[in-house]
């Protein structure tokens, strides 16, 4: 199954925005307090009801981070990955 599959109806949301080392690496969003894995970003994308499609094998271009996750695109790129880091917040507490 490719990625363009999903074109429109999904998003992807790289395991590589919350960790690379830098936002020029492919992060996009401020470094996290914890880390995280893929079956963490699902388990969050799933308590969101974001239907998420995991996928291990696939490699983030600049970083070389695997993991990615296609969400349903319910809202945009940065809206939908701001709620993931809001859940992932208040998990931590």
């Amino acid at each position: 199954m490719s990625l363009r599959d999903f074109k429109g109806e999904k998003i992807a949301i790289w395991l590589a925005y919350f960790l690379a080392d830098s936002r020029n690496h492919g992060r996009k969003i401020r470094k996290l307090s914890k880390k995280i894995d893929l079956n963490t970003l699902v388990s969050v994308c799933q308590k969101l009801g974001f239907n998420p499609v995991p996928f291990q094998d696939k490699i983030h271009p600049a970083t070389g981070i695997s993991g990615l996750v296609m969400v349903d695109k319910k809202y945009g790129k940065y809206n939908t990955i701001k709620r993931i880091i809001a859940e992932l917040e208040s998990q931590k507490n």
